[in-house]
């Protein structure tokens, strides 16, 4: 059974064994890569941690608008395996590739949970096919990715203009 990640659930039921995703600390950016810590929590008891350096970040302009987009980076096996050895602790049963989609999203939903700007924020999580490789993911399911810049895009978040 996957685990179901807060804000996802949909039932009172599920709230129960929802894992919540909480940013406890996040350090560094601009010229020097931002290193993000997560605490994971089921009915208030912290059952897992993970830590995630961020990647590259950027500015695009579309049509006159402006987006800031913040990465986190998954291109080293490492930092899957890391993810992955959480699984159990998450009490999930999916296959890896389908945990690591959901985790992954469920941290940008958390690092993204209190953004406010007047431009356009995107978090997106960047992997390789090499690095999921090296996790042990199998490479059949890597297909189903889209690409951005080279990297593969393990997940997305489009957080709309707030001022």
């Amino acid at each position: 059974m996957p685990s179901t990640f807060y804000p996802d659930v949909r039932s009172e039921a599920e709230m129960q064994n929802a894992v919540r995703v909480s940013l406890a600390r996040l350090q560094g950016g601009g010229p020097s890569p931002a290193e993000y810590e997560y605490v994971f929590y089921r009915n208030d008891e912290r059952i897992g941690i993970a830590g995630v350096c961020g990647g590259l970040d950027w500015y695009s302009r579309e049509e006159g608008c402006r987006e800031e987009i913040y990465s986190l980076d998954f291109t080293h096996p490492q930092s899957l395996r890391c993810l992955l050895k959480e699984k159990s602790a998450l009490g999930s049963t999916e296959d890896d590739f389908s945990f690591l989609r959901r985790i992954v999203h469920a941290l940008l939903a958390a690092a993204g949970s209190g953004v406010r700007s007047g431009n356009t924020v995107r978090y997106v999580a960047l992997t390789t096919h090499n690095a999921l490789a090296g996790a042990g993911v199998p490479a059949n399911a890597h297909h189903v990715l889209d690409s951005l810049d080279g990297y593969l895009l393990l997940a997305s978040l489009e957080i709309p203009p707030r001022d």
